[in-house]
């Protein structure tokens, strides 16, 4: 039996529109520290070094958490949403397009771990988290925009 883990095709517009404000959130976050929704949490980890606790409450800001999870359900609407023509020849492409987004993401991983060092390190890795997904969907979108070309042409 063949699965089908695709979301129904109206996940693509919605992630559309909430991409843009969880990516807006997600930056303001990451380069300016934006904190708005401080409050308790439970944590499994908390602190560095020696000074960790394990399962304990944590004040803590929400507001990254926020933008990381709507960030990346978005991108997961826009990506793995069916086309309304899924067939085969959609399906190679989509996975062609995610073995090259993939590939493309390690040597971006890879060319980052040899030159960007430090705490910059580890605001490149919160990006690159979300880059094979940015770059699958630009390489599938392209890719279905010349298949579907060069079949109205015939």
């Amino acid at each position: 039996m063949k699965r089908n883990y695709l979301f129904p095709s109206g996940f693509r517009m919605i992630g559309y529109i909430l991409v843009l404000p969880f990516a807006v959130l997600g930056a303001l976050c990451l380069f300016n520290d934006l904190s708005f929704w401080g409050t308790k949490m439970p944590a499994l980890i908390v602190g560095q070094g020696f000074l960790t606790g394990y399962f304990t409450m944590t004040q803590t800001d929400l507001s990254d958490e926020l933008a990381i999870i709507g960030l990346a359900v978005s991108l997961l609407f826009i990506a793995f949403a069916k086309e309304r023509d899924e067939d085969e020849c959609i399906a190679q492409i989509r996975a062609n397009s995610l073995t090259w987004a993939v590939i493309v993401n390690f040597i971006v991983l890879g060319v980052g771990t040899l030159f960007i060092y430090d705490l910059s390190y580890f605001s490149f890795l919160c990006i690159l988290q979300f880059l094979v997904l940015i770059l699958f969907i630009i390489k599938y979108r392209v890719a279905l925009c010349q298949f579907r070309r060069i079949k109205y042409e015939e």
